[in-house]
């Protein structure tokens, strides 16, 4: 859609001090006083640049190649006017924010801003919904909110821990299952230190899994109180099974979805990487305003599926769609639960149609998970069977795979002797 897009060819963003980031701010379909009460507003902020205008709405047929100005910037904010067409607009924030998995801002801009769109924006992805005609200094004051939450984000400190999330396809394909042994794998053969988040809004399974208590704390409230996170605060929301393995478990009860903001999911999940060796977060696809977040902040992405034909249709279209999103498909490991020889489409076949690699079969073991649900105890690692081997295998991979990633990590030791 270059015929779409108004960027200038050498477009570059102004110097920063150490303690900024580059802000780089674009329009979608604005007026030009828009643009212009833009321009003015991005002027008084340090860092920040206006650096042009996409003159089409994004859609399956406009999809855009996004200047590398703004790939490299430190934080992004898009101005999407909604005026012309709101579906369009609402359809555009969302490709915004599949593509744009972290350091993207959202500004609906609107004549009328009723209850009934602002929600839907909001929903979309939006972060604040600006009224015609432009109020230059909240626009100035905006914009500045938003270049303390980038760089604020970019201060918190990586840890050496790792992240996996986990979604099915579909319900019922044993999402919970695979988290759930993965992580008992992790702690009891590999030693490791882990988290296991049951981030589901009301009535996860995880606790019954793993036999514990239900813990009157949430993840929903950590996120809330991200902002005064620290080990005395993260001890009260854990709780322990006797492997050792630490949960936090979801709601007991039924209640709201899930609200926490991409700032929030960030810091926390940076901060549990300094504690932990593994964060295993069992999620679902259905939230979608926090699935970027979480995805973002995961070093890989386990999508769950059966080899039954409801949930390979579902499969085939969610590694399409979730290839299209930008820095996903390098994350993104498929697994495929309950494997049988007696499948009606093998693995081979499953990669055709999804022109993706399977990462691990895990060989059928109905029966036997059954009773290990109903009795509170996962299968122990010690257990012999092909499912034990191949959960062995998949925590074998994620803790080489760790080790080596924190090895290259390490700066290399100079010599003490050398010629120069």
């Amino acid at each position: 859609m270059s015929a779409g897009i108004a960027f200038p060819e050498k477009a570059q963003l102004p110097a920063a001090r150490p303690d900024q980031l580059l802000q780089a701010i674009f329009s979608v379909c604005v007026s030009e006083d828009v643009a212009h009460a833009v321009m003015a507003a991005a002027g008084k902020v340090s860092g920040a640049e206006f650096i042009g205008q996409f003159q089409e709405y994004l859609s399956a047929e406009h999809r855009p190649q996004f200047p590398e100005i703004i790939k490299n910037a430190g934080g992004c904010v898009a101005l999407i006017d909604c005026d012309n067409d709101r579906a369009l607009a609402l359809e555009t924030m969302e490709r915004l924010q599949q593509t744009f998995t972290h350091k993207l801002k959202l500004i609906a801009v609107s004549t009328q801003s009723d209850h009934d769109f602002v929600l839907r924006a909001m929903r979309a992805g939006c972060d604040d919904v600006l009224q015609r005609p432009i109020d230059l200094e909240h626009l100035a004051a905006t914009l500045q909110r938003f270049q303390r939450g980038f760089i604020q984000q970019a201060s918190v400190p990586k840890g050496q821990g790792k992240v996996i999330s986990f979604y099915g396809v579909k319900g019922g394909v044993g999402t919970t299952t695979m988290a759930v042994h993965l992580a008992t794998h992790l702690v009891r053969k590999h030693h490791k230190k882990v988290l296991l988040i049951d981030h589901k809004h009301e009535l996860g399974h995880i606790t019954l899994h793993l036999g514990l208590k239900q813990s009157v704390y949430h993840f929903d409230e950590l996120l809330r109180n991200a902002e005064r996170l620290d080990a005395e605060l993260l001890d009260g929301f854990v709780t322990r099974h006797a492997s050792g393995l630490e949960v936090i478990p979801s709601p007991d009860s039924c209640s709201r979805a899930h609200a926490g903001s991409p700032e929030s999911i960030a810091r926390v999940m940076s901060y549990l990487r300094t504690r932990y060796d593994f964060i295993l977060v069992d999620s679902s696809l259905e939230y979608e305003s926090s699935f970027s977040a979480i995805t973002n902040a995961s070093d890989e992405v386990a999508l769950v599926c059966t080899p039954d034909v409801a949930a390979l249709r579902d499969l085939v279209r969610r590694v399409e769609h979730l290839c299209a999103v930008s820095g996903l498909s390098e994350k993104l490991k498929i697994v495929i639960n309950r494997a049988t020889s007696d499948d009606a489409v093998g693995p081979k076949e499953i990669e055709v149609a999804i022109k993706f690699p399977i990462s691990i079969s895990v060989p059928n073991n109905y029966a036997g998970l059954l009773r290990a649900i109903n009795e509170g105890e996962p299968i122990s690692p010690q257990q012999r069977g092909p499912f034990t081997q191949a959960m062995a295998q998949w925590s074998e991979r994620v803790a080489a795979e760790k080790s080596a990633a924190m090895t290259s990590a390490k700066p290399k030791k100079k010599s003490l002797f050398g010629l120069f």
